[in-house]
């Protein structure tokens, strides 16, 4: 699904690679807070992905070190939003029952909180249809810059759109603290659906 044309309409276009420049500039202009929203229930991972491709033919302990060790990278990330004393969650969607992505995810999800990452579960309902015309992924830097994904049709990410308009900023901001006041922690959310 694209993203619905509100969010998009004033931002600017950008391909995969130019997403990454504008994370890049956004994150190091970062002053308090960075949010960011997902939806997809499964993703189209990079075929350079050994850890999902270890997890799909049933390596499960091949895949959770390899996932270790690709958060080890993200290390840098981490200690900086604790020394620049940054807000930070992401807050992740998730319908029951989970898909074998979302499996693949939680391992992933269970060793970043270990390293500090704020991961917050909203549990929806199955008749919801994920992503929406109000729920799609985005990241959002303090309350100047959104960055929206376009995962194309199958969850593969083909680029995104900068978006730097108040009123599409503000929407995105009640959307987050909306959901966000009916999410769990990750650590409380894996035991509730027997996950350690």
């Amino acid at each position: 699904m694209i993203p619905p044309e509100w969010a998009t309409r004033l931002g600017k276009r950008l391909s995969l690679e130019t997403f990454a420049i504008e994370f890049s500039d956004a994150w190091n202009n970062l002053a308090s807070r960075f949010l960011k929203l997902e939806c997809w229930q499964t993703y189209q991972e990079q075929e350079s992905n050994k850890s999902h491709s270890e997890y799909k033919l049933g390596n499960v302990a091949n895949a959770a070190k390899m996932l270790e060790n690709e958060a080890e990278t993200d290390r840098p990330l981490y200690e900086g939003v604790k020394s620049r004393r940054l807000k930070y969650a992401r807050v992740r969607l998730i319908k029951l029952p989970l898909t074998p992505y979302l499996r693949y995810e939680m391992i992933s999800y269970r060793i970043r909180e270990q390293m500090g990452e704020n991961i917050e579960v909203v549990q929806v309902g199955s008749e919801v249809s994920l992503p929406n015309e109000e729920y799609f992924d985005f990241l959002l830097f303090d309350r100047t810059t959104a960055l929206v994904h376009d995962y194309g049709t199958d969850g593969r990410q083909v680029g995104g759109w900068l978006v730097e308009d108040a009123e599409t900023l503000e929407r995105l901001e009640r959307t987050t603290a909306q959901l966000r006041r009916h999410a769990v922690p990750i650590g409380r959310f894996l035991p509730s659906i027997g996950g350690k």
